[in-house]
């Protein structure tokens, strides 16, 4: 379970790197972000509790600002450091040899000689089946465990089903599912459960539904990455929005305390581009929530006719 990390409990809300990692040659979010940004906001983040930092070489420069950042703060053991493989964008690949690459790059990138989680990322199921498979590269993800170069393994993907099949594979010490678990979208609900009886841990990634949660306008908010209109929750947000405006709710509070109910969850991992970005973060989930309002949002928004309605499956297979 990813409740505590080689004895290190985890902080519910943990440090993303992809927003620290936008520069010129590739944007996430809005803007580039400068080193000294990137390591400023590591640093106040660590400073304020937050001990996991998850990452991904496919992050634009991120691994490279959080290497620095590390460095500088001069205390790796008390740091739950995350980052991935199979979408370096020189190392890219599940092959054997690429994931060794890949890893290899990144300790060195990240000024470490130990990994606490490492996430295969955003594998297609072809991509899983031949590194699970007999003779595949999750041989060599298992010597570094056992060499303790890496010390968990796990899948960061949005496909719930490969999720399953990686954790019915045994290997699976957590997952990072994302945008499924949050005041829009419940779609993970029987996965999350399935994962809590399993023992696995689970990180949630873009809880924020790219900005449409964040407390800003929906509509004026500038979604990339994904299309999230032909997912048909850019009304649900609206509507979600206007709620919480009418009862003095902060949108924000309202979702972590939502999505870290869940006893599944061991932690959100934010999107932060700058230290006031943790800022925000670490005080809505800081801010308290009362019981009474969040059945009520349930009520109008989670019921489970709804859930029947739009997540069939899932609510069929958490029943059983």
């Amino acid at each position: 379970m990813l409740s505590s990390v080689n004895n290190t409990p985890v902080y519910p809300i943990s440090l993303g790197g992809a927003g620290l990692g936008s520069c010129e040659e590739k944007v996430f979010f809005s803007k580039p972000v400068s080193d000294h940004t990137a390591i400023e906001t590591v640093l106040f983040a660590l400073e304020n509790k937050i001990n996991l930092i998850d990452t991904s070489p496919f992050y634009g420069n991120s691994e490279k600002k959080i290497g620095i950042a590390l460095k500088e703060y001069n205390n790796r053991q008390s740091i739950i450091l995350s980052t991935k493989a199979g979408t370096h964008p020189v190392y890219g690949g599940y092959s054997a040899e690429k994931l060794q690459r890949s890893i290899d790059s990144s300790l060195k990138t990240l000024n470490t000689d130990y990994l606490d989680i490492l996430h295969i990322h955003d594998p297609a199921a072809k991509d899983l089946d031949d590194l699970l498979g007999k003779g595949g590269a999750m041989d060599v993800l298992l010597r570094m465990k056992k060499e303790k170069i890496i010390l968990n393994i796990g899948l960061g993907v949005r496909d719930h089903d490969l999720h399953r099949k990686f954790m019915a594979s045994g290997y699976a010490d957590v997952i990072m599912p994302y945008m499924d678990y949050n005041l829009l979208r419940t779609s993970a609900e029987g996965l999350l459960q399935e994962a809590l009886k399993n023992d696995v841990g689970v990180m949630v990634g873009s809880a924020l539904c790219m900005g449409l949660l964040s407390g800003k306008d929906p509509a004026k908010c500038e979604i990339v990455h994904y299309d999230i209109a032909k997912e048909g929750i850019l009304e649900k947000a609206t509507e979600v929005y206007n709620w919480c405006l009418e009862n003095s709710i902060d949108i924000l509070s309202l979702n972590y305390r939502f999505i870290l109910d869940n006893p599944a969850i061991n932690t959100i991992v934010i999107g932060a581009a700058s230290k006031d970005d943790v800022a925000a973060s670490l005080k809505a989930y800081k801010e308290p929530i009362d019981t009474i309002i969040l059945e009520s949002f349930k009520s109008k928004f989670i019921s489970q006719t709804k859930l029947r309605k739009q997540y069939g499956k899932a609510v069929t297979k958490i029943q059983r």
